[in-house]
């Protein structure tokens, strides 16, 4: 399942009163754990916009905040995406070992059909 990659560095721009952070995950995540991070994202993530994206060299979580409030620290809503990013990693490993045991399910049904 994919996580931060935490060798990799984190991207950083400021534009028109936002931040993007870009958080670099391990590898490249399956189209079911992007679907499942972008349901969850938009039903959880009130505060900020956080969205996922596979690229060519990985996947990426992209977190855009506000830029110019004043006192406002950024760590809670970036241990939210951190905590999304666990979060779907987890249902998706749910989702892989469900889906394995139905395989085998299958096979087993069909081994029986060819006696």
């Amino acid at each position: 399942m994919p996580d931060i990659d935490r060798t990799a560095d984190v991207k950083v721009t400021a534009a028109h009163g936002t931040v993007t952070a870009e958080i670099p995950l391990a590898g490249h995540a399956s189209e079911h754990w992007l679907e499942l991070f972008r349901s969850l994202a938009s039903k959880q993530m009130q505060e900020f916009r956080a969205e996922a994206e596979d690229r060519e060299d990985r996947t990426w979580v992209i977190v855009k905040l506000l830029g110019a409030l004043p006192d406002h620290s950024p760590e809670p809503m970036l241990d939210a995406a951190r905590g999304l990013i666990g979060q779907v990693s987890g249902l998706e490993e749910q989702f892989q070992s469900g889906a394995a045991q139905t395989e085998a399910a299958v096979r087993s049904w069909w081994a029986r059909q060819q006696r």
